[in-house]
């Protein structure tokens, strides 16, 4: 049911794309997307026969070189849409950034069991690790991202057992600081998130994605307008429309009833995953799922809701249906390992007690 549910997904992924994307034409977009998601696929099944701990122990060298990769971004990037993000490969461009994801979060296992307090060399290494790259990717700039690595980071000591005081002084601490943090946004970055009070407020400016989103969302109806005939998208009023605001198109075209089970594919995959850090009897394992659900649950909540005119536009892909190589590489390393910690599980034998 996973593996179908995420196919189901990639299926009204691919679809949307072709859509969003269709210019007199099939757009090279398109067939760029189908090779990501085969390619994605391969991974999946192929991570998914390995054995975890064998994945887990190259966890340093994935991190080392992704933050290579992340070093160079400033010095050989790829600029577009004034933000340096991705790396050049001929025909295809590579974004670290995104890769970082999977990096952290094996790392996350890698490191904490063997962390014996909170206060020694090893958590602040572990920490160091995580601030590194997100001041990195900040410079980019891409808020959006480096929110991602605090999830990461916030889960991973979460599924770690960290006792909940930790968390709400955190949390505390962030309120009362949250007006320093507000002078170190850029403008752009603070006219995005005013615009979700009231996005008429600059209607042709900050408010004008949500808007758009919103329309293309609401007039899809129950049924939806039909493959190819959402007029947000093909009329061109819809920026972004085959990245973070695929989600849009898909609601206008293929509508309501479909979004739903669109939707609750993704829920379902977080539920189901989730359900086996409850037969996890290996902390690592644990802290791989949860974690991994964490972060699945953000990005996902935060695309939708992008969408939908509840969140700020920051930027953030859904996974295996946005456009985008990095994004998919991603989240195939993560589900296809994810995989292989719950074939594990099921392939333990099951111990009965009798009382």
């Amino acid at each position: 049911m996973l593996v179908f549910s995420l196919f189901f997904i990639s299926c009204i992924g691919l679809l949307g794309v072709y859509s969003a994307t269709y210019s007199e034409g099939v757009s090279p977009l398109f067939f760029k997307q189908a090779l990501y998601l085969l390619f994605g696929w391969l991974l999946i099944f192929s991570l998914s026969m390995l054995k975890f701990r064998v994945l887990l122990e190259y966890a340093p060298i994935f991190y080392g070189i992704n933050l290579l990769l992340l070093v160079l971004v400033p010095f050989v990037g790829k600029t577009v849409y004034g933000a340096k993000r991705w790396i050049d490969l001929g025909p295809i461009n590579i974004q670290p950034s995104e890769l970082m994801k999977f990096s952290l979060l094996l790392l996350s296992v890698y490191i904490l069991p063997r962390i014996e307090k909170l206060r020694s060399k090893e958590f602040i290494t572990f920490s160091l690790a995580f601030a590194v790259p997100s001041v990195l990717v900040l410079k980019q700039p891409d808020l959006g991202t480096a929110t991602t690595y605090l999830v990461i980071y916030a889960s991973s000591l979460f599924f770690l057992g960290l006792k909940l005081r930790y968390f709400i002084i955190a949390f505390v601490v962030l309120v009362i600081s949250s007006p320093l943090l507000w002078t170190l946004l850029k403008d752009y970055q603070k006219s995005r998130i005013l615009a979700v009070l009231d996005p008429y407020q600059d209607y042709a400016g900050s408010g004008y994605q949500l808007i758009q989103s919103v329309i293309a969302v609401g007039s899809g109806g129950l049924w939806g307008k039909g493959f190819m005939q959402g007029t947000q998208a093909h009329l061109l009023f819809l920026p972004e429309k085959h990245t973070d605001f695929i989600f849009s198109v898909i609601a206008e075209e293929m509508g309501f009833w479909l979004s739903f089970l669109f939707i609750s594919a993704f829920f379902f995959i977080i539920w189901r995953l989730f359900s086996y850090t409850q037969k996890a009897d290996i902390k690592e394992e644990v802290l791989f799922l949860g974690t991994f659900c964490s972060l699945l649950t953000f990005q996902v909540f935060v695309n939708f809701g992008m969408a939908m005119g509840l969140v700020p536009v920051v930027g953030m892909p859904l996974p295996f249906v946005s456009y985008g190589g990095s994004a998919i590489l991603t989240f195939s390393l993560l589900f296809g390992v994810g995989l292989s910690i719950v074939r594990e599980i099921k392939s333990k034998p099951i111990n009965f007690s009798h009382g």
